[in-house]
């Protein structure tokens, strides 16, 4: 099986509680980066620091998986050359908050959310990973709103784990990419830019040309919510109907 994409770790642990983890050398990750283009593939940095953000932009990348949480002087620096060279950037804003310490209870009290899982997965939505509670999540709000102003596409992601475990608190499948959305909308975006980042801005950026949109001739993957998300983003909870491919699903 071919791999879509690639991605590489640029993880010093400087904010996971981890401080001083081996980093592969910048030369072999500059040779990851040329080998997977050399086969047209789209290489994605795991970066949670704007000095290891700096590097992966240096690298080449085509995007940045994570925000950087640290807001040093040289942000719109930062912020300028990840524009100039044209990269995405998948915030995971979920993790951020969680990394900084809050954990997404108000997420695991909502009835749309708690009526659908599992004890275990609301546990952990009301836990945190809390590896860097000195930070502030001003300044990642900051951060992705500087990169979205200056042209920057910004893609939903959450860095879920695919099973529950504690001390990867705050996140949990589904449900957590409302929860991005909700955070970005917290930062500054307007719902319906939101909504672009959940759909249609990760579905170019990722080559799917055929869905991401609403359009004739795109697969019909639809949802039917019980209220108006372009003006209120928590809307999309409210879910009644799902369609797949143009088959409604069974609840």
């Amino acid at each position: 099986m071919a791999a879509d994409y690639i991605k590489i770790m640029i993880e010093e642990g400087t904010v996971m509680g981890a401080p001083g983890l081996p980093v592969l050398s910048d030369e072999i990750l500059k040779a990851a980066v040329e080998e997977a283009h050399k086969f047209d593939k789209i290489v994605i940095a795991h970066v949670l620091t704007a000095r290891s953000s700096q590097t992966a932009i240096a690298l080449g990348v085509d995007g940045l998986g994570h925000l950087f949480i640290d807001r040093p002087e040289l942000t719109p620096d930062l912020v300028q050359s990840i524009a100039d060279s044209g990269a995405f950037v998948t915030p995971c804003l979920v993790l951020n908050s969680s990394i900084l310490g809050n954990p997404a209870s108000d997420l695991a009290n909502d009835p749309r959310v708690h009526s659908k899982l599992s004890p275990e997965w609301i546990d952990i939505l009301n836990s945190s990973f809390n590896t860097f509670p000195q930070g502030d999540m001003e300044n990642s709000f900051k951060n992705v709103m500087d990169l979205h102003r200056a042209g920057v596409d910004i893609l939903v992601g959450t860095d879920v784990s695919p099973v529950p475990v504690q001390n990867l608190g705050g996140l949990v499948h589904g449900a957590s990419v409302h929860h991005e959305m909700q955070l970005l909308v917290q930062a500054g975006f307007t719902p319906i830019e939101a909504l672009q980042s959940a759909t249609s801005k990760p579905a170019r950026r990722f080559g799917l040309h055929d869905r991401g949109r609403i359009a004739a001739g795109s697969r019909a993957d639809l949802i039917l919510v019980n209220g108006d998300p372009t003006s209120h983003i928590s809307d999309t909870l409210s879910i009644e109907a799902v369609w797949l491919k143009g088959v409604q699903q069974q609840s």
